[in-house]
């Protein structure tokens, strides 16, 4: 009598009842006895058990199944050779791990080990992410396989033939990491497009050296661009990027970056380029200087940048510091459209009106700071030899309690030497003390006051300089105004030296006096709608005063805003207006968002040394608004709104009113669905109306996918949304004197949305509204699979300055990578996944 058995791979043989010097059917299986052994109990049953105990093997027929831990094999047969603790799957096998899904024919597993051979064995991996096929798999350790005449793809998801794979006569798979071919063709919807003798799957998350995806794009201006850059691993806290970088229609040249990271505050970054610009011609030289009134508008046939930044703990409190950006010419950073090999550096350089260095030397007390330093300038715009150096700078700044905390004394001191090649420039020692005086009556109403001043040494020489502002024609032809021999200067303000001179010593001290008063009024409402609780309103009103004696300083040098301290009796007065929502629930703990390592990159190298290239994790969600938790609730800000003006008792504010502008700001979180915020500048003198105005918006449809593909998807964009933005400054206060048309009206706005499974589209314009043009337009378009395994985006960029129209291009693999440039900008409600800057040790900078 066959019967339905139950086995235990791992008891030992009980004694059978007669000798078994052969197979015996319908033996009694003992009860199954758990011992000691090497991993988890392996248990096996099915429909009928043949057990043969001269060679300790059951043999489990008709849907038999074996589980150890997560781990389930199904096949018609199973035979547990359990000496050797291994087994031997025939028909229908069919493998459920928690990492993993295999069906296969046959196949032999190694328990121990957990490695397995299958025939004609396919394999789905991290949630249908990852397939392969092959006519035999040889599963290594972990998650490593080996392929025989078989397939890759990323395209899991999909019926039938994929959208694209990787196939090869012998293929070595580690899942999430390095993947190699022999004899490999890539195959587009089953049909071969390339072959290649041997073939790497960019997709190792161990750190070493090798090409990385580069970056390809057309320009009317730049002719075809290709970047192409070389990864370097030197250490487990170092590494190096060099890069190639040819524009067929400008230049030539190359880019290396330097990374030693050893711990938060403790890292050195520096990235430099040279360039030939032997490939460009006069006309595209002329044509692209838009602005001809900057003080050097030549383009140099040798062009050179540097962009570093460090930190080092000399000791525990003591921190040396250094920051550069510097440049060849005045035009470099504004041409160029790569700057540095990876994130982390910062961003807007293109923008950037001067060159900024600064270095020194930080120590920290309790309560106070010491540092040691300088800044160097390199102006972009204006001459050079005006530009305001600050050479060396000693700053102390500290607080002391007094009275018991009864009060409060706070101090800057600083001594500086300015410095510049042309113009006035010398010595400034200043202090500015404080005590501060801060009160509360209950919990109804809070208030400080305050006295202090501001007292300066000066020791200077040289001649001042003299504006030439925007709107203005110089009198006389200046060599510094590069405005074609005494135009109209429209584009940029002219410096010149005046004919009068400051030289020798000169001091001053103006003494200041501030108060303060506030109350915070709230209620609190039950609403119990959908997932919140209580809403929480409330009202804020303050009011400061703020004092400055009448002491002439216009005889004073004029360095920075310290200089100058105008009088004032000036009273500043408003609301706060909050919406706080009260959910239902604990608040979620603090978790750490997962993310996948970058390209050249480890897990267990996260820490030690820099992560490489271009973060791959998880887009998630903003914070956009703040959050309270207090006593085990949790609340969520969902909107603002401010509103303040100020009123000067005895001094005119502005165009000889002693009332200021009326300032409104608004803020609403909708939380992942929209933001919305604004300012408002309104002037109640002479009904002059609205004189500053911004307003934004950004949209995420609920249906978005905020999270992104459940596969790393490159730089690909993820997520719908919607953004628009609205600038304007009236005319009166952009320009003096006032130009004829509005200087200052802008239309910009960002949009993705995915309008089928397989297809989306990218919209993004900047309109300036006073000159009735447009500076800067995108049009992208994205086709995809639904599936997300890849995704083909196209752009068309149209810009006024630099004045080109450049094509882009990006193909993504799903769970592999990019290749190309990204046409499309970042969805604003959603961030890069590692915390901080892409080193994940580096502050956000």
């Amino acid at each position: 009598m066959l019967l339905p058995a139950v086995a235990n791979a791992d008891a030992p043989a009980a004694p059978q009842p007669a000798p078994a010097s052969k197979r015996g059917k319908g033996f009694a299986v003992p009860t199954p006895v758990r011992t000691e052994h090497e991993g988890e109990p392996v248990n096996v049953t099915g429909q009928e058990t043949i057990y043969d105990s001269k060679t300790d093997i059951f043999v489990v027929k008709g849907d038999a199944v074996m589980s150890q831990g997560g781990s389930v094999l199904k096949a018609d047969e199973i035979d547990i050779m359990r000496r050797e603790r291994k087994a031997r799957a025939i028909g229908h096998v069919h493998l459920i791990d928690p990492e993993i899904e295999m069906w296969a024919t046959d196949g032999t597993i190694d328990i121990t080990n957990e490695t397995m051979v299958l025939n004609n064995a396919k394999v789905l991996a991290k949630k249908d992410i990852y397939h392969l096929e092959g006519k035999q798999i040889v599963k290594l350790e972990g998650q490593s396989y080996e392929v025989k005449d078989g397939f890759f793809t990323t395209c899991g998801c999909e019926k039938g033939t994929p959208d694209w794979s990787i196939n090869a006569d012998q293929m070595v798979v580690n899942m999430g990491h390095t993947g190699t071919a022999k004899n490999a063709t890539f195959d587009v919807a089953g049909y071969p497009i390339m072959k290649f003798p041997y073939f790497v799957f960019p997709a190792d998350t161990s750190r070493h050296s090798g090409l990385l995806m580069g970056r390809e794009g057309h320009s009317g201006l730049r002719g075809y661009q290709w970047l192409q850059p070389y990864y370097i691993a030197i250490g487990k806290s170092s590494d190096a990027t060099v890069a190639l970088d040819v524009e067929t229609s400008q230049r030539v040249g190359g880019l290396g970056e330097y990374r030693l990271v050893n711990g938060k505050d403790d890292y050195f970054w520096v990235d430099g380029a040279f360039y030939n610009e032997s490939l460009r011609s006069d006309a595209n030289r002329v044509g692209d200087v838009t602005d001809t009134q900057m003080a050097d508008p030549h383009i140099p046939l040798d062009r050179y940048g540097t962009i570093a930044m460090t930190r080092e703990h000399l000791t525990d409190d003591l921190m040396a510091y250094g920051d550069t950006v510097s440049v060849s010419d005045s035009l470099y950073l504004r041409e160029m459209n790569v700057w540095t090999l990876s994130h982390g550096f910062g961003t807007s350089f293109s923008s950037l009106r001067n060159a900024p260095s600064e270095f020194g030397l930080l120590d920290q007390f309790e309560d106070a700071f010491v540092r040691l330093g300088g800044n160097w300038n390199q102006d972009l715009i204006q001459p050079q030899q005006f530009a305001l150096q600050r050479l060396p700078d000693a700053t102390v700044t500290g607080r002391q309690e007094l009275f018991n905390n009864l009060m409060f004394a706070d101090y800057d001191a600083e001594a500086v030497n300015f410095y510049r090649y042309q113009g006035i420039d010398g010595l400034r020692l200043d202090a500015n003390p404080r005590v501060t005086l801060p009160w509360r009556w209950g919990d109804y109403v809070y208030g400080y006051g305050e006295v202090g001043s501001q007292a300066a040494f000066y020791d200077t020489a040289g001649h001042n300089l003299q504006i030439i502002p925007v709107g203005a024609t110089p009198k006389y032809p200046e060599p510094t105004c590069a405005n074609g021999g005494g135009a109209v200067l429209n584009l940029n303000n002219c410096v010149a030296v005046s004919a009068s001179s400051a030289d020798g010593t000169s001091a001053r001290i103006v003494p200041y006096a501030k108060a303060g008063i506030s109350t915070v009024l709230d209620r609190v409402y039950d609403v119990e709608w959908k997932s919140i609780e209580k809403l929480k309103n409330t009202i804020e009103p303050f009011a400061n005063f703020y004092y400055v004696p009448n002491i002439y300083q216009g005889n004073m040098p004029l360095f920075d805003s310290f200089d100058r301290l105008n009088s004032r009796s000036l009273v500043s007065y408003g609301f706060t207006t909050r919406l706080f929502a009260k959910s239902r629930g604990l608040p979620p703990e603090e978790t750490t968002t997962e993310t996948a390592p970058t390209e050249g990159s480890s897990d267990s190298d996260s820490t030690a040394g820099p992560l490489h290239e271009e973060t791959i994790g998880p887009d998630t969600l903003v914070s956009h608004a703040g959050n309270i938790v207090r006593d085990g609730e949790h609340s969520s800000q969902m909107g603002s709104l401010t509103i303040q003006q100020a009123y000067d008792i005895g001094h005119p504010v502005s165009d000889g009113s002693d009332m200021s502008d009326v300032e409104a700001l608004l803020n609403i979180y909708l939380t992942q669905v929209a933001v919305f915020s604004t300012q408002v500048d309104y002037s109640p003198r002479a009904h002059a109306g609205v004189t500053l105005a911004d307003a934004s918006v950004s949209y995420q449809p609920p249906w978005s996918t905020a999270k992104g593909s459940n596969m790393y998807m490159g730089k690909a964009l993820q997520g719908s949304f919607f953004e628009l933005a609205y600038n304007y400054a009236n005319r009166d206060d952009t320009a003096i004197p006032p130009l004829g048309r509005n200087a200052a009206q802008f239309i910009s706005g960002t949009a993705y949305t995915e309008l089928f499974d397989f297809m989306g589209v990218y919209f993004s314009p900047n309109y300036d509204v006073a000159s009735n043009q447009m500076l800067y337009t995108e049009y992208g378009l994205r086709l995809k699979s639904p599936c997300d395994c890849w995704a083909a985006d196209f752009g068309i960029t149209d810009s006024y300055n630099p004045n080109e129209v450049q094509l882009q291009f990006q193909l993504t693999l799903g769970g592999l990578g990019s290749y190309g440039r990204s046409p499309f900008g970042r969805n604003p409600f959603q961030q890069l996944g590692l915390v901080g800057s892409p080193t994940g040790v580096l502050p956000n900078y």
